[in-house]
This record gives C-alpha cells, sequence and structure tokens, in this order.
C-alpha cells in the first residue's frame, strides 16, 4: 500500500513519539535504578595528589566500611566506568584534580557546601565538596547517611549494625549549602580527665578531631601555640594536619599569653627577659612581631585573635607592673595594644583586611560594658562576646550592642566551665544554648562561634546540638534534635520518652536565683562545681567558731570580682534567711527531681537495645544518679556544720555525707569501661574542678576531728 504524503508525515510523527516515550522510561529506568554494592563489588576512586586532611578521611572511611561491612575497599585514582563495580568517588571541586563529568554536575553553593548523590547510569557514587572542608564533610556524610555510622561512634560504645550489602536508591541525592556560621569552634577546657586519657594512645589523641569533622565543625580554638625557633606546639600542627582552622583563646593574643614571655626572651633572642613594663614598649613590639611571624612561617589555617592580657587568664595590670589603676586608663592601654597587635599582623601577612578576632571576656566585658574599651572597628573584625560568666547568658555589653557597628558578631558559651560551672556532669541545656545563639544572631548575623566542652565526653549531645544549629540556623529546633538524636542513639521505638529524660535531667538542677533575664528559661543553676565550692568555703570554716556560727559561709572577702556571682543564691528566693537554709532548701527540691529521673532512666535502659545501653548510662542515667547522691552528699554535710554544736546530729550527718559522697562516686565511676576504663581515676589534679575523693578524704577528717 502506498502512503500519501499526509499519511508519511503521520507515520514519521508516530515512530519519533515511540522512540522518545522510549528513551524517556529508559532514562527514568536508569534513574529509579538502586545502586547495590558488597564486598567485591565497590572500589573508591579520588586523586593521588588530593591534600592531606582529605586522605585521613578517606582512612576513617576505609576503616567505616571495615566495621559495618568487614572489608577494606580498594582506592583507585580514576572512574572506570565497570559496570558490575560501584565506584565512590570523591571530589574536591576546589582542587581540580578530579571532577563529575559535566552532563553529571550538580549545584554546589559556596564554602563548605557538599552533595552526595547516586549516580545509577554509570553505577557510582558521588562524594563532592566546594572545597577541602567540604569534601571531608561530604565523606562523613555518606558514611553516616549511607553507612550508618553516628558522628558520635567512638563516644557512644557504638556497635555497628553488619551488612554484606547495601542498597542506596538511584534518585539519593544529600545537598547540604554553606553553613550560616562561617567560623564553628570547639574549645576542650579544663582537660583533668582528657588529657590523661589521651596519652594513652595515638587514636585517643586524634579521635576527637575526628568527631569534631564528623559533627561538621570547622575550627579549633588552643592556648599558647608559640615556641622558640619559629615553630608551633605538636598540638596546633595536629589541629592543622586534620584540615581545622586554628584560632586562639581570649588569654591569647597572637597565638599566646605573656606566659611564654621569658622562653622567647632567653631561648629566642639568647637574653635575660626584660620586666614586663608598659614602658618597655619596644620590646612588646618585638614579642609581638615574633609570634605574629612565626604563624605567618607555619603556613597553618588560622584565624587571627588579638587580646592583651595576663600570663594566665588575668588581667593585664596583675603582671605589668606599672599599670594605671582606673578602668578608664587601662581600657586606653589595650584599645592601643589591640591595634599595635592588628597592624602587625597586617604588616606580617601582607593582607591589609584580614580577619581577626577580639573576645570580651571577664574584665575585658566589663570595660566594654563601662564604655571605655574602644575596640578597632571594620568589615573582617569579629567582636566575641562572652555569655556571662559562670552563668551562660547575654551579658550586658552584648545586650548594649549596636547593631550598626561595622564589625562581624561572634559568640562564646560555656558547656563547661571549671571552678563554678558543669564539669563531671552536663548541665546546661540544649534549649539554653539555643537562647542564647538565637539571641545574638537577633543582633546581627552570627560570624564565628566557640562552645567551651571541658573533657569534651561530658558534653557530646550539647556540642552536636551547636554544630547543628550553627550549620542552619533557620531549621534548628532543640525539640526536634533531641528527638533525632535519641533516634540515632538509643532507638526510634523509645526516642521521645529518652528525650524527655534528659529535659527533666536538666530541670532537676537546683535553681538558686530567679531568673532576671527577659524570656530566658533557667538562667541560673547550681552546676557540680558550685556543689565542689559550697564544699570547700564551708569546711575552711567548719569548726571555726566557738560562738556564733556564721550561716553565710561561702562568701569570701576578696574572692570575688562581682558580688554574689559565684553561688548566685538569693535567700528570699528560697524562702530563707541565710546561705545555710536555703542550701538545704535547695538540695531538698534537688534530691527529689534527680532521684526520680535516675529511677526512670534505670527503668527505660532495661528496655532500650542492649547497645544501647552502655552509652545512655554514660551519658544520662550515671549523671542522675551522681547528682542525686552528690545533693544528698552537701544536703548532710550543711545540716551536720548547721548542727556542729549537737555532737551526735554532727557525726551522723557527716556519717551520711560520707556514705553518699561514695556512692556519688561509685555511679560515676560506672562510666570506667572499654577505652573509658581510667577516665575519673586517672585525672590529673585540678583544684579548681572536682575530685571526689579529696571531698570524701575531707569529710573524713571533720569526722575525725568531731570525735577528739
Amino acid at each position: 500500500m502506498r502512503l500519501n504524503n499526509d499519511s508519511k508525515v503521520r507515520v514519521l510523527l508516530l515512530l519519533i513519539l515511540i522512540q522518545f516515550f522510549t528513551v524517556s522510561i529508559n532514562a527514568n529506568s536508569v534513574k529509579g535504578k538502586a545502586i547495590e554494592f558488597g564486598k567485591k563489588t565497590l572500589i573508591i576512586v579520588i586523586s593521588d595528589e588530593e591534600e592531606e586532611p582529605i586522605r585521613i578521611a578517606l582512612s576513617a572511611l576505609i576503616k567505616d566500611f571495615r566495621g559495618v561491612m568487614n572489608f577494606d575497599p580498594e582506592v583507585y585514582s580514576k572512574m572506570d566506568n565497570k559496570d558490575d563495580v560501584t565506584e565512590l568517588v570523591i571530589v574536591n571541586r576546589a582542587s581540580g584534580l578530579l571532577s563529575v563529568p559535566s552532563d553529571k554536575v550538580m549545584k554546589l553553593d559556596g564554602f563548605e557546601s557538599h552533595r552526595v548523590y547516586a549516580d545509577p547510569e554509570n553505577n557510582r557514587i558521588y562524594l563532592e565538596g566546594f572545597d577541602l572542608r567540604g569534601t571531608i564533610f561530604a565523606i562523613y556524610t555518606f558514611s553516616e547517611k549511607v553507612l550508618g555510622v553516628p558522628p558520635l561512634h567512638y563516644w557512644s560504645s557504638w556497635v555497628p549494625i553488619r551488612h554484606k550489602k547495601i542498597k542506596v536508591d538511584g534518585d539519593f541525592n544529600l545537598f547540604f549549602k554553606s553553613p550560616q556560621v562561617r567560623y564553628r569552634s570547639i574549645l576542650p577546657g579544663d582537660q583533668d580527665f582528657f588529657n590523661p586519657w589521651k596519652k594513652q594512645s595515638p587514636e585517643n589523641e586524634n579521635v576527637w578531631l575526628e568527631t569534631t569533622l564528623r559533627l561538621k565543625l570547622n575550627t579549633v580554638e588552643t592556648y599558647s601555640t608559640i615556641l622558640p625557633g619559629y615553630k608551633l606546639t605538636d598540638y596546633a600542627y595536629l589541629i592543622d594536619k586534620y584540615g581545622l582552622v586554628i584560632t586562639s583563646h581570649h588569654t591569647s593574643g597572637l597565638n599566646t599569653s605573656f606566659g611564654t614571655w621569658d622562653d622567647y626572651w632567653e631561648k629566642v633572642r639568647m637574653m635575660e627577659a626584660p620586666k614586663l613594663l608598659l614602658a618597655n614598649e619596644s620590646a612588646i613590639k618585638d614579642f609581638f612581631r615574633y609570634n605574629a611571624e612565626t604563624v605567618k612561617r607555619s603556613g597553618i589555617e588560622n584565624l587571627w585573635t588579638i587580646a592583651f592580657r595576663g600570663k594566665v587568664d588575668q588581667p593585664f595590670w596583675s603582671v605589668f607592673e606599672d599599670a594605671p589603676e582606673s578602668d578608664k586608663e587601662r581600657a586606653e592601654v589595650i584599645n592601643k595594644m589591640l591595634r599595635i597587635q592588628l597592624d602587625m599582623i597586617k604588616e606580617v601577612t601582607g593582607n591589609p583586611n584580614p580577619y581577626a578576632r577580639i573576645t570580651f571576656y571577664d574584665e575585658i566585658a566589663s570595660l566594654m560594658a563601662a564604655g571605655y574599651l574602644k575596640p578597632p572597628e571594620g568589615e573582617n573584625i569579629i567582636w566575641t562576646y562572652v555569655a556571662a560568666r559562670r552563668d551562660p547568658y547575654p551579658y550586658d555589653d552584648l545586650v548594649s550592642f549596636n547593631s550598626e557597628k561595622p564589625v562581624k558578631l561572634g559568640y562564646y558559651m560555656n558547656f563547661g566551665f571549671a571552678s563554678t560551672g558543669a564539669h563531671v556532669a552536663p548541665a546546661e541545656s540544649p534549649w539554653k544554648m539555643e537562647f542564647n545563639y538565637r539571641y545574638i544572631n537577633s543582633k546581627s548575623p552570627l560570624f564565628f562561634s566557640v562552645v567551651n566542652v571541658g573533657n569534651v565526653r561530658e558534653f557530646v549531645l550539647e556540642l552536636s546540638a551547636n554544630a547543628k544549629m550553627l550549620w542552619d540556623y533557620d531549621r534548628y529546633n532543640t525539640d526536634e534534635f533531641m528527638i533525632g538524636y535519641c533516634t540515632q542513639y538509643f532507638g526510634e521505638k523509645h526516642a521521645s520518652e529518652v528525650a524527655q529524660l534528659y529535659k527533666d535531667f536538666y530541670n532537676s538542677y537546683w535553681l538558686p536565683k530567679k531568673t532576671e533575664f527577659e524570656g530566658m528559661e533557667r538562667q541560673f543553676i547550681f552546676q557540680d562545681l558550685r556543689y565542689a565550692r559550697a564544699f570547700d568555703h564551708i569546711y575552711d570554716v567548719f569548726y571555726s567558731s566557738k560562738e556564733e556560727l556564721n550561716m553565710n559561709p561561702l562568701h569570701k572577702i576578696g574572692y570575688e570580682s562581682v558580688p554574689g556571682r559565684t553561688f548566685r543564691i538569693d535567700n528570699e528566693f528560697n524562702k530563707s534567711q541565710n546561705q545555710v537554709d536555703a542550701i538545704l532548701y535547695g538540695m531538698e527540691k534537688a534530691i527529689s527531681q534527680f532521684e526520680s529521673v535516675a529511677d526512670r532512666c534505670s527503668k527505660m535502659m532495661l528496655l532500650l537495645d542492649s547497645d544501647k545501653q552502655t552509652f545512655f548510662n554514660d551519658n544520662l542515667r550515671i549523671y542522675s544518679y551522681y547528682m542525686a547522691h552528690l545533693s544528698k552528699t552537701l544536703y548532710h554535710y550543711v545540716y551536720a556544720y548547721k548542727n556542729q554544736a549537737k555532737k551526735d546530729v554532727l557525726l551522723e550527718n557527716l556519717e551520711m555525707a560520707h556514705d553518699e559522697a561514695v556512692q556519688a562516686k561509685r555511679y560515676i565511676y560506672e562510666g570506667q569501661h572499654g577505652i573509658f576504663s581510667t577516665w575519673y581515676s586517672n585525672a590529673e589534679p585540678l583544684t579548681r574542678t572536682f575530685q571526689i575523693d579529696s571531698l570524701i578524704n575531707k569529710i573524713t577528717i571533720l569526722k575525725e576531728q568531731a570525735l577528739k
């Protein structure tokens, strides 16, 4: 049959449509095709020339494969398109050493952004980062979301779920835009547990840096890192080796404090160190220049800190003999020295506009709030405000901040705080963290953050919440975070109940004073180191009065720069006439609340899968019991002090205080197991923290003295 022209056109169109739909169906079929891999069907592709931090993350990924799938993937430098092998392709877009095929390229939007996505047509999964850290984050994203390795795997006694094969959907595509906060820092603070533990193995020494990156934080705040010979400490080089930014503590302008003054003059300049005098300005500038040049020569990625303080965590006037005495004059000295340091950084780096931070801590915050401090301003100058000392809430200097100032904002918050804060047990909740960070972000978009996490292990939940919030303020919600955290580490079935237990634990701490900051809940709480300081202060005056008993024993003359800040006890709020009765009133409430949480934790632990129980015990249950028994210890200790004139009451309560302290130790030592087998028992002695054995010994001494 012969077709006319119209019929020919219709047939041709029909054939084109059939071909189009066939291609579309095939394309959709490929797109929907799952990628499955196992021991002999997966390789990793990465350029041989990629930087060391990415290679370190690769080693961690291979170890994750070993734990989950019981094999080490082979590593190749080029893509091969083998049909029977899945290629896990690691791409650092900034280096350009390896590229995603042009027809498979997907959007990344800036620094540290990353994407993990499937390419079923070529049987590949791309782990692509915008830059070095974006690539590291892509690697750890795959490990968490595909292999199921959680960021806190090392700290959580995590037991891997074994798989012979893993299937990834053909449309798998996880995209993480650039974080909302540019610098997101961790500060391991007073490390009485952490330092001895790190020395036990190379893995302990390094793994916390891996955890920092798995949580998608990017900076570590250090103390002094400058050595003679234009060298940095091994600690600084280790941080840099992992691909993390280094920034220095508020004691350490240009990466060191005046604690290294003598070493500089004696080991670098080969002469006797001159006196620390403001009049020796040329010597001070010489010291500054050496420190700035040492950092520059090292090649590390450094976020500069400018500061003018003492040899340790103290004002400069405590070590400079010719320091002025008025606040205004002291502030003028600091103003001058900050500008000298900033000019030094510009000169040494050749950068006319470097990023540099100033931290308003303690006396610096007070001078700032008084209007005397006039720190440098500029688009790359980061004014780092500090949550009020001893109780994290926005301090007066932040409250009065003028949002029109041409500066960037930073924030420093303590989850752990030596001397009077949380140390052995967490206390400052992620809800409190969210309030603080939303407040400062309301002033101006936050650019830098640092959280003090003490010995790290005690504050992994709070650190995880902080990391999540800093990446994406807009989507973060603490209640939702807690459900996700509890699901990941304790299982979906009981996640909401466990999340409530955490909240009830934080809410069990005694509130010694009414909240003053508008909109904030639980502004002032009595953390475990406030217990420690109360024990110390009362011990010093126990049996000291033969006539009238001192019922307000917690205020030592000269002890506090801000009266009442150490303990925050408001007698009227606690329906009491004095500190002793206020403590007894507060402990009665805390004991009841902590005991309730502890009892519920014991019941909950039995409901959890066996592989989830250890971390639940370490991270919540034992803290609940520890604080319940510590509260009982303080109650009986103070009751004994109040009734020391009645020997039988005195001895009975000292005995009970002793027994409760022993019980507190017993529960907290349940956290010693496996890699943490000496976590508490091998602690370094730090008087400003809390040594439970020292407390037990002091109570024993008081008992012996009572029996004489």
